[in-house]
């Protein structure tokens, strides 16, 4: 784990802003920003000269939300180019902000209500060792491929705006000889556009059905069957097998292991026939259809009062038996760390809470902060990729070095990277009762931030040990 300072200077030192001064200052308030996400500007960055100067920089018209992201975006699909299997998850969430004298934002919802804006982020995670048994291995989160913010205007969702789909797999791109390069989404992202995109970018697609749409049993043309409703279809298929997945908690709904059954079957999705509806196609003929595989996820005695877990998922990975459907379901599976990461930046970073009385402004902000929160989701999960290997092998030395200290550890005595990341989390007021679960990423974040100021003193009292006197 980078300091602060470290941190920003690799995810932001490369920003081309045309002027190296402003270059700079991008590099100054992301560190700052990274050493406390949750405050205010003028916490963060302390003086008054150095707050004044973000504030400018988030005035500036030469700064833009891409062009703050593009070192970060460049990172994360280099780390996407070295893997074997790499999963891209999308969503959008709504960033609401209440404070009445910010101008130019929009409705956040396709009612006309609510104030702020919406931002669909695409969110890289390796899942090369991913498995559905525990301990087979995890997903490691590396990064932000693409994002788009934007406000709407006016009531009502116009049409473009369901291509963000296409928009965050196009910016994603072809991936490098070698590499599976894989989308996933909710049900929202069930849109021709998204799954034609990844056939056209020569990646593959693991995307949540919404639609009972009527497809074709088999891969057949257009003409070479008959319709037949998605989930009637699924329904009468043979079960392949049962797998057990992990199913994280969420409101009302309590972590566990969940037994799953799985079937699965090839079809062909046929384009809308009111497919000139739209009037984002209208200049577009028609396509053919589209052949993949479609894949049943159910969950068989779920707990009483648990909601049981079901799932329908489109994709092109032949799921022609029990190991390649449950992967498909693994992978969908992983989609809960993009909300994961929605939540640090709310939550963690504060970004509803700022009040920067333009959108603009916000967005520029957001581009750094958005940054910000992938740090905190990859603390979070830094535990669990390797819980029991050495604490030196995942955190720098003069970390551990004051951990052990503040511990009172004898030299030989070994700190694993899980007995670390809890002591912090410790330090960030998480009380390691029986009950409590393991630490939340807001506990292990506040703990991260105490162990730094502890580790700063520490050396500086090393440094100045022996000099009084």
């Amino acid at each position: 784990m980078l300091s602060p300072a470290q941190w920003a200077l690799r995810q932001f030192g490369d920003v081309e802003l045309g002027d190296k001064r402003i270059n700079k200052r991008v590099v100054s308030f992301a560190a700052a920003a990274a050493a406390a996400p949750e405050a205010s500007v003028p916490k963060q960055c302390g003086p008054w000269k150095q707050t004044k100067a973000a504030y400018r920089l988030m005035d500036n018209d030469k700064v833009s939300f891409e062009k703050l992201q593009q070192p970060h975006r460049r990172l994360t699909l280099a780390a996407a180019g070295g893997v074997k299997t790499v999963l891209w998850v999308s969503d959008t969430s709504t960033i609401s902000i209440d404070h009445p004298a910010t101008k130019g934002l929009g409705p956040t919802s396709s009612k006309g209500n609510g104030s702020g804006m919406l931002l669909h982020s695409t969110l890289g995670i390796d899942v090369s060792s991913l498995g559905v048994e525990g301990g087979a291995g995890k997903p490691v989160v590396l990064g932000l491929g693409h994002q788009q913010v934007w406000a709407r205007e006016g009531k009502g969702v116009p049409d473009p705006e369901s291509l963000k789909w296409k928009y965050g797999i196009d910016a994603v791109g072809t991936p490098p000889a070698g590499v599976r390069s894989v989308h996933a989404g909710d049900c929202e992202s069930d849109c021709w556009e998204a799954m034609e995109s990844c056939l056209a970018n020569a990646s593959g697609f693991a995307l949540r059905a919404c639609q009972d749409r009527l497809v074709l049993e088999g891969h057949v043309g257009e003409e070479d069957g008959t319709p037949v409703k998605l989930f009637e279809l699924l329904g009468k298929q043979p079960m392949r097998g049962g797998k057990h997945l992990y199913i994280r908690s969420r409101p009302q709904q309590e972590a566990r292991w969940a037994k799953l059954a799985i079937s699965s079957c090839p079809v062909t999705l046929l384009a809308p026939k009111n497919w000139s509806d739209k009037p984002h196609r209208k200049h577009r003929p028609r396509p053919g259809p589209i052949h993949c595989w479609a894949v049943r996820v159910w969950e068989v005695d779920p707990p009483a009062g648990q909601d049981p877990v079901e799932w329908v998922i489109l994709t092109d990975e032949p799921a022609n038996d029990l190991e390649s459907a449950a992967k498909v379901a693994s992978w969908y599976a992983c989609r809960w760390l993009i909300e994961e990461y929605h939540k640090c930046l709310k939550t963690g970073c504060s970004i509803e809470q700022r009040q920067l009385q333009e959108e603009a402004r916000l967005e520029r902000l957001l581009g750094v902060l958005a940054v910000v929160a992938v740090r905190l989701l990859q603390l979070k999960h830094q535990a669990r990729l390797e819980p029991e290997a050495p604490a030196e092998s995942v955190v720098p030395e003069r970390y551990v070095k004051t951990m052990r200290a503040r511990l009172k550890l004898p030299r030989r005595k070994k700190l694993t990277v899980y007995q670390f990341w809890r002591e912090t989390a410790k330090m960030g007021g998480f009380l390691a009762r029986k009950s409590d679960g393991e630490p939340g990423w807001i506990t292990l974040w506040r703990g991260w931030h105490e162990l730094e100021l502890l580790t700063a003193g520490f050396e500086l009292g090393e440094k100045t040990r022996g000099r009084c006197g």
